[in-house]
């Protein structure tokens, strides 16, 4: 950088200045994730994310000819306990039926009840049995009920800045496929592909054993290790290992934050936020500091509260580049000063 004293001042594309996200969910919510699954995160220190049945909370399964009837789905006690290792929770509706046969009690209900037992804001829905529970018609329902965001049944990578939150893709993390095209478990699935576009990773799983329920449905606890294990590796330096509500709502604040510059002063700037949802829990924003200083020359403060930076870690972004990571809200102000000046 030729001037200096020349700052360029943006949001960073994932949190923390990662190059790519990768989250795991589990339909259902099955108390049985206990055995292999949550030990697994643990040593490893990946949050996942539960979809519960909203009607069946701590009840026996018995849904249609599902394979996991007869498990026991997760009570109070125990979605609080994952929510207190940094877990997400997701509304997987309320009986696991069509959702357009009672949207109001599938939907709406199942939300404030699920609300009402962990005790703070649901804001995902994830369809429940396939992509037919996530039409039009759907997310309209899904949007009029609060909800911010719609998790669908579709092998794909997510884009950074897809504009479509109501159909989220998740990867099948299954033994195997064999709906159209045959396809069999792959450790590596789709991370070269985030990698590259910068993109977000959702796995779906149920219930991970030592034999998986159903081959079409699950993977073994092998292969769920294999894959986490996998992920970590190759994503150790540059992956942001996130929660989907995070991931959500760093999506939306990003979208609507603009960072204003305020003339006449060096290093003054203003944070507008216009039309961001209430919904949005996290609200904390990422920023990228193109400048011709290291983080130890500068104090970087929001709100009149000192933050730490350091030099941006996501591969993509090239320079001299710092980050920090802070809360903020529409009209929160950021300086940065040099150290010098005040020696």
């Amino acid at each position: 950088m030729k001037d200096k004293n020349k700052l360029e001042l943006s949001t960073a594309l994932w949190k923390y200045g990662k190059d790519w996200v990768y989250s795991i969910t589990y339909d259902e919510a099955l108390s049985d994730l206990y055995k292999y699954v949550i030990p697994t995160h643990d040593r490893l220190g990946i949050p996942g994310h539960v979809e519960v049945v909203s009607g069946h909370i701590g009840k026996i399964r018995n849904l249609g000819a599902s394979s996991f009837n007869g498990m026991k789905h997760m009570d109070r006690d125990e979605l609080l306990d994952v929510m207190s290792r940094g877990w997400g929770v997701g509304c997987h509706s309320w009986s696991h039926v069509m959702v357009m046969q009672n949207p109001e009690r599938e939907l709406l209900q199942a939300k404030k009840e699920l609300e009402r037992v962990i005790g703070r804001r649901v804001t995902i829905y994830t369809a429940p049995g396939n992509n037919h529970n996530l039409t039009p018609e759907v997310i309209n329902k899904a949007k009029e009920y609060g909800y911010i965001a719609g998790m669908s049944i579709t092998d794909d990578l997510n884009y950074p800045d897809a504009g479509d939150l109501f159909w989220i893709n998740r990867v099948p993390l299954h033994e195997r496929m064999s709906d159209v095209y045959h396809s069999t478990f792959d450790a590596y699935r789709r991370i070269h592909q985030a990698r590259k576009y910068k993109g977000w990773i959702i796995d779906y799983a149920h219930c991970p054993l030592e034999k998986a329920v159903h081959d079409y449905k699950d993977c073994t606890d092998e292969h769920h290790r294999e894959r986490l294990e996998t992920v970590v590796d190759e994503g150790k330096y540059d992956c942001w290992f996130a929660n989907p509500d995070d991931v959500v709502d760093y999506r939306y604040l990003r979208k609507h934050a603009k960072i204003i510059e305020c003339p006449g002063t060096w290093g003054k700037y203003k944070i507008i936020i216009e039309g961001l949802p209430e919904q949005v829990i996290c609200r904390e924003m990422t920023f990228v500091l193109k400048c011709a200083y290291t983080p130890e020359a500068l104090i970087i403060s929001v709100d009149g509260k000192i933050v730490s930076a350091f030099p941006a870690g996501g591969l993509s972004i090239q320079g001299s580049c710092i980050c920090f990571t802070a809360p903020v809200k529409d009209g929160s102000e950021i300086v940065i000063r040099r150290k010098a000046d005040r020696e």
